[in-house]
């Protein structure tokens, strides 16, 4: 439990920080001078998937954690930690990205269920799709930059269990990135179209998600055996269409945020500063690396 125990700690500081606390309640949980924490507080700060793995013990842990926090908070104050310009930074930091979480929480509080009878009809017209089994090879790493050399390498010739055994940080890499035989619904949704769309042999190009960057290979397609029920299936189907409903509603409100607002991004000053700071560093590949991706990027008429 020590993982969600820390998450726990970093949601209460957050609350602190948002200001949970500082009314006092007839059901406050603990008090700290004049400032105290309600149980509706406490709750209220956890995620309820981790609420609901909470044992005793890991919520009065979480009130000790709490009460750790909120007696340094008062005595910062009291040495006026709360007035510089690195505070108010990080609270503007904190700020912000609790207003776009709260606004995308809410937008997606909208997008309506999806229903057993879209389910059915769907998996009506792919019921072939749910009995192939593939099997895939997988390669993830961290950033774009470092999927994107992995990519090249494989198609400069280098084998795809090479690549993935010296640049995978996926707990396959040891096995060339050999993820076995999948079906529809054993893989992030990110990966599955891809996946099924690949030919033997074939690479993908690389795929984000919230693990990071990936790419794919197919090693072999199988048939299956006989044609899965929609029953079978129904839980699967029901994700998948979830899944999907929501990122498409999400890629479409982010389209219309962008074509409402100005936005414009620096690359070239990223790439300098970045260029600097590495070179400073002492890491001549990273510079190398970043002076290619700009003679890449004269080429195709990028900025």
């Amino acid at each position: 439990m020590k993982g969600l125990r820390l998450v726990l700690v970093l949601m209460l500081l957050l609350a602190v920080l948002a200001g949970c606390g500082k009314q006092d309640g007839g059901n406050a949980v603990a008090r700290v001078g004049g400032s105290s924490l309600t149980i509706d507080e406490l709750y209220a700060s956890i995620p309820e998937q981790h609420l609901a793995m909470m044992s005793l013990e890991d919520q009065e842990e979480a009130v000790g954690n709490w009460v750790k926090t909120e007696l340094f908070y008062q005595e910062g104050l009291r040495q006026g930690v709360g007035k510089g310009d690195e505070i108010e930074r990080r609270l503007g930091e904190i700020e912000r990205e609790l207003i776009a979480e709260e606004y995308i929480k809410r937008r997606m509080s909208e997008v309506p269920d999806v229903t057993d009878e879209e389910a059915a009809a769907y998996f009506g017209k792919h019921q072939n799709e749910y009995a192939i089994q593939v099997r895939l090879a997988h390669i993830l790493v961290r950033n774009r930059p470092e999927a994107e050399r992995a990519r090249e390498q494989i198609l400069g010739g280098t084998p795809f269990e090479t690549v993935a055994g010296s640049s995978s940080i996926d707990q396959t890499a040891s096995m060339g990135g050999d993820l076995g035989y999948m079906r529809r619904g054993e893989m992030i949704h990110e990966l599955e179209e891809t996946a099924f769309s690949l030919k033997v042999g074939e690479i993908s190009d690389v795929i984000t998600s919230g693990y990071g960057y990936h790419i794919l290979k197919a090693l072999d397609r199988h048939p299956g055996a006989g044609l899965p029920s929609f029953e079978s299936k129904r839980s699967v189907v029901l994700s998948f269409l979830t899944s999907k409903r929501r990122r498409d509603a999400f890629d479409s409100w982010l389209l219309d945020i962008e074509t409402r607002s100005s936005v414009h991004v620096d690359t070239l000053l990223i790439r300098q500063a970045a260029t600097e700071r590495m070179r400073g560093a002492g890491d001549p590949s990273f510079v190398d690396q970043v002076n290619k991706q700009s003679g890449d990027d004269a080429e195709d008429g990028t900025p």
